[in-house]
């Protein structure tokens, strides 16, 4: 009788990860239709609002990976109220962590709930009550964060700038703050309600006029002039096919990726300057063993070089072609902002 073989490290630490995405899928939850707009949901094509109220269970589903990012940003969000707390008892002047997670109604202009959420905390500091909103976005996004206009900058953070002011906006609060987690410190980015009181209305009236599409079974017109917004949009590809490009494309969500392309793309242009440069003066001073110039040191080296010299007739017999041997990306982008 054969015994049992032997477990390999590898095997075991595949079987745990397969077993975590499984502990995450049961936790997945089926989104519902709503009729009103979350408050987190801002994004300036109303078509996609209606999307997401009407049949939110029919969008792609996020892979275990995305699941397990969400996770780890609710503990985060927990633990960075928790030291929050900890640190009010101590500041001075001292203050509070309170109503945590209480719901958030917005009516519109024909009395309708138009804006739900719930707000992350409230801030009860030097006599007054202040909404609290925590993110825990990528280090690459919060960063470079420093002050709450700099959220508008980017559309991964744009959508949590427009939730804190709804909540100032619903509470009646002139101001209120944004708990960013970071690689150091977390950033604490104070927020005034009243120099952002038109970007407000302006969420107040594309969630009426998203409500207005649901209730009437019909859809916004697409979006003009932003391909890239399309491109991110969860709807792009499979139920909203605006006339963008020919060919089919996937769309990526990472907010992480998108921000190293943004990061690349304000690079390029010195890097290709770079190469022409180092490329120019390589080629002057080849041969050059040892010297200086202004403040710099030159050492040169030569090294050996091999190459096979051998007939054509013989290269072609052993030349074999691989129609997916080399891989080209080409990153191009699509509109600028």
């Amino acid at each position: 009788m054969m015994g049992t073989p032997p477990l390999s490290a590898q095997k075991a630490a595949d079987d745990i990860r397969v077993a975590w995405a499984q502990h995450l899928e049961r936790e997945r939850r089926v989104a519902e239709p709503h009729p009103y707009v979350y408050a987190s949901a801002w994004r300036p094509c109303t078509r996609r609002l209606v999307y997401d109220m009407r049949a939110p269970q029919i969008k792609p589903p996020f892979s275990s990976d995305v699941l397990a990012k969400f996770r780890r940003g609710v503990d985060r969000e927990r633990d960075l109220l928790a030291d929050l707390g900890a640190v009010g008892r101590n500041a001075e002047p001292p203050f509070l962590v309170i109503g945590q997670q209480e719901a958030f109604r917005l009516k519109d202009h024909k009395g309708r709930v138009a804006i739900s959420g719930k707000v992350d905390a409230q801030l009860q500091i030097g006599g007054v009550k202040a909404p609290l909103e925590v993110k825990t976005w990528s280090t690459h996004l919060t960063d470079q964060i420093d002050t709450f206009a700099d959220l508008f900058d980017s559309p991964w953070t744009r959508p949590g700038a427009y939730q804190l002011l709804a909540y100032l906006f619903g509470a009646g609060a002139p101001f209120g703050f944004m708990l960013l987690d970071r690689s150091g410190l977390p950033g604490v980015l104070p927020v005034e309600l009243e120099p952002h009181l038109d970007r407000m209305e302006d969420f107040l009236q594309k969630a009426e006029q998203a409500i207005d599409h649901v209730e009437a079974d019909t859809l916004p017109a697409y979006l003009v002039g932003d391909a890239a917004e399309c491109t991110r949009c969860d709807w792009y590809g499979h139920t909203c096919l605006p006339p963008l490009i020919a060919q089919a494309r996937a769309a990526l969500t990472d907010p992480a990726l998108e921000q190293a392309l943004e990061r690349r793309e304000t690079l390029q242009a010195a890097a290709g300057e770079y190469a022409a440069l180092d490329k120019a003066v390589k080629t002057q001073l080849r041969g050059t063993m040892s010297a200086v110039i202004g403040a710099f040191a030159l050492n040169g080296r030569w090294s050996k070089q091999s190459r096979l010299n051998l007939p054509e007739a013989l290269k072609r017999q052993y030349t074999v072609t691989d129609p997916q041997g080399r891989f080209t990306l080409d990153i191009t982008k699509v509109n600028a902002r």
